[in-house]
């Protein structure tokens, strides 16, 4: 007997969410100081709003201003960094294309 995979039962997508570059650009932004921030997130979603809210879910520190205390005055305090389309894109993928690794966004310290 073959099992057939079940069916989707809904439409979704995958959404690369990533900091817009401008932002990145300022002097102050939610990503600064880099480390225990995200950059990067791909997620599976049926539209924008649904990914922006899978993204902040699983965000870092951005946006929180923890290291303001430490001395890292160019942090700059954002709630929800990742449902702003002011400080995130959010493209949808297409599964067409080329093979290839989709999303690597490496930070080390």
């Amino acid at each position: 007997m073959t099992v057939r995979p079940s069916k989707p039962t809904s439409r979704t997508r995958l959404w690369l969410l990533a900091p817009r570059e401008d932002v990145l650009a300022r002097t102050s932004h939610p990503w600064l100081p880099w480390f225990d921030k995200v950059f990067g997130i791909v997620v599976r979603a049926a539209n924008e709003q649904a990914a922006r809210v899978l993204a902040q879910e699983r965000a870092g520190q951005e946006g929180a201003a923890r290291y303001r205390a430490l001395g890292c005055e160019r942090e700059e305090a954002v709630a929800g960094v990742w449902l702003d389309p002011a400080y995130t894109a959010c493209e949808p993928l297409s599964a067409r294309g080329p093979a290839g690794v989709i999303l690597v966004d490496r930070r080390r310290a």
